[in-house]
């Protein structure tokens, strides 16, 4: 079990590991739970160990760095392959990759600073649980956030949301399963970090109340997402809903290839309403592993 690491995520990891590690436990499983440093990954391989369940997210965990390690090494280890998991973190990189496919709508991205219709989000491109996210209103506003910050950010047309939307998609014996639609209402402006991770700041409603039609659909893109970003064993993907007079409009966010495990994640949550148990999701996540 390897959690932890040095990302903006490192507390969610470490929440994710030790769930996932009182899971296996429970269960009987030997397991040990390795807090990850930038200078103690050698140490794994002191432990000997058969199969990394790869609990970290962001940096090195996400972009396929733990994965490299574990191939060199010939270590089993969870979760997407490393194109795939480089692929889905650069949040650039997958929505030039999924434009070309006309049935998923993706929100417009700005390359310039010039021609931009206000307001927009800006984020980290390879960011996630929300941190370093901001809503700009102005051109002024836009320039001294580029102007402060030095990492690579993602500048996106702001959508009207109407509701935030989450599937979380598994694969199982070659095939794969969409669990389920989420809405997610919250107060905040947007579905920040404080209300993806304290309790009581976000409502999950499942399965979400939607047109039929439009649930399926949300499925349906999920598990064709997950298939052609080459995906393995679990991911969850985001949506933003726009309310229209005749037909609503999914818009594609991201998709995180390493979804929180913790007591109040959507995953989870998800595989229960599919009368799957926690342990189940972890060892359908430890079976679909990579093998080198």
């Amino acid at each position: 079990m390897v959690c932890g690491g040095w990302s903006s995520e490192r507390s969610v990891s470490l929440s994710t590991g030790k769930n996932v590690y009182r899971a296996l436990k429970q269960n009987k499983y030997k397991a040990y739970l390795f807090d990850l440093k930038k200078n103690n990954i050698n140490k794994i391989l002191l432990l000997k160990p058969t199969i990394l369940f790869n609990a970290l997210h962001g940096e090195f965990g996400e972009d396929g760095g733990l994965t490299c390690f574990a191939e060199k090494n010939k270590i089993s280890i969870t979760h997407s392959n490393q194109v795939s998991s480089s692929l889905c973190l650069d949040k650039t990189l997958t929505k030039a990759f999924l434009k070309k496919f006309p049935y998923i709508n993706i929100p417009k991205t700005y390359k310039k600073t010039d021609n931009i219709t206000y307001p927009v989000i800006v984020k980290p491109n390879t960011g996630g649980s929300s941190n370093g996210v901001l809503i700009v209103n102005n051109k002024k506003q836009l320039f001294e956030i580029i102007k402060k910050n030095k990492e690579h950010n993602i500048i996106e047309q702001k959508i009207p949301i109407y509701k935030e939307l989450t599937v979380t998609v598994v694969e199982d014996k070659k095939s794969v399963k969409a669990l389920g639609v989420t809405d997610i209402k919250f107060d905040s402006e947007y579905y920040d970090f404080k209300a993806k991770y304290t309790k009581g700041f976000s409502q999950h409603v499942l399965p979400a109340l939607i047109p039929k039609k439009e649930y399926s659909y949300l499925l349906n893109v999920s598990e064709k997402i997950f298939k052609l970003t080459g995906c393995k064993s679990i991911a969850r993907i985001d949506f933003i809903m726009e309310k229209r007079p005749k037909t609503n409009k999914y818009f594609f966010l991201e998709i995180n290839t390493h979804p929180g495990l913790t007591h109040i994640s959507l995953a989870p949550e998800q595989a229960s309403f599919n009368k799957m148990s926690y342990f189940s999701l972890i060892k359908l996540i430890l079976d679909t592993a990579n093998v080198f």
